[in-house]
């Protein structure tokens, strides 16, 4: 059996829930038992329908986001109620798939090799550099969390980096790149000098260099607006327009409409994360302008400007049979 483990899944629209809950989908479509289990609570509220794969959801206090001490009492909530889910429902032979949402996570590979399953780490972010979006703390405590996090990824039978910059690379690291969570866009024109971002605009990100984009954007005639959620939502200036995040239907519709999408990254904090946004964009065939982007991050954003998007899901399928 494979267990997808998640800290929030369907109806959430988290975007590592919505992939781990497409990857459940895929391995059922496949033909393998696999079930997709996650916590309650809720990060993005989304009303999709239910996926076509067993879900399983365990009891646990999340956090209110945006909250520190909330979210973090959230994340060793949901590691117990995954260590619990480990020890009653994991048999010899089964494949166990965690993500680092959340990253209290990360030390379930011993209780995973207890019980005779192989442990895979589906490494979307890297925490010990996203960190610094909060708090860029000093040199040698970054050395002492990089070493915490890198032993213990290193005990994991497999980690899946989700970029090529991500701040890991051990031996026993693969490359599986992220896919569209939005599928099938329907061809369609979209309405002239509109620029959209979507999604979380979050600590990884340059709020600074993302503005001056949109200046630039706006001095070219575009109308700018972000369609999301984040802390650096607060620091956008009054005349992008804010619109809420929308359910999977509406947002196929928004990807469609904007005809430049933004994509943002900080030129600080290169091996943290990879906006998985890319992909939707991608997908809806629309222009990509970026912001933040430096060293081996701007060098994976033109890797991922190229690859093939079936190849993820290909791949993940070879590693799971």
């Amino acid at each position: 059996m494979i267990h997808i483990l998640n800290q929030f899944i369907w109806p959430d629209a988290a975007p590592t829930g919505v992939l781990a809950e497409q990857l459940a989908e895929h391995m059922t479509a496949a033909g393998a038992d696999t079930v997709l289990v996650g916590c309650s609570g809720s990060y993005r509220p989304d009303d999709r329908p239910a996926p076509a794969c067993r879900v399983v959801r365990l009891e646990a206090g999340t956090g209110r986001r945006y909250s520190f001490a909330s979210t973090l009492a959230g994340y060793w909530a949901c590691r117990r109620a995954f260590a619990g889910y480990i020890a009653a429902q994991v048999r010899a032979g089964d494949t166990v798939v965690v993500t680092s949402a959340p990253p209290t996570t990360i030390p379930l590979h011993a209780l995973i090799r207890q019980r005779g399953a192989r442990s895979v780490y589906w490494l979307q972010d890297y925490y010990p550099e996203l960190l610094r979006g909060v708090w860029d703390y000093p040199s040698p405590i970054r050395r002492a969390v990089r070493a915490y996090f890198d032993t213990r990824l290193a005990r994991w039978d497999t980690v899946v980096r989700v970029a090529g910059n991500l701040g890991y690379d051990g031996t026993n690291a693969v490359l599986i790149r992220n896919w569209p969570s939005v599928r099938h866009f329907e061809a369609a024109e979209p309405e002239p000098r509109t620029a959209v971002y979507f999604g979380n605009i979050g600590y990884a990100h340059d709020v600074d260099a993302l503005v001056a984009t949109c200046e630039a954007l706006r001095r070219d005639g575009y109308t700018v607006a972000v369609q999301g959620d984040g802390p650096g939502l607060r620091r956008m200036p009054d005349w992008i327009e804010r619109r809420p995040p929308v359910p999977g239907p509406q947002l196929r519709a928004c990807y469609l409409r904007a005809e430049v999408h933004l994509v943002a990254a900080h030129p600080e904090i290169r091996g943290a994360v990879f906006p998985s946004k890319l992909w939707n964009s991608r997908a809806a065939g629309r222009r990509i302008v970026s912001s933040g982007f430096a060293g081996e991050m701007a060098a994976e954003l033109e890797l991922a400007l190229l690859c093939d998007l079936d190849e993820p899901l290909r791949q993940w399928h070879a590693l799971l049979t």
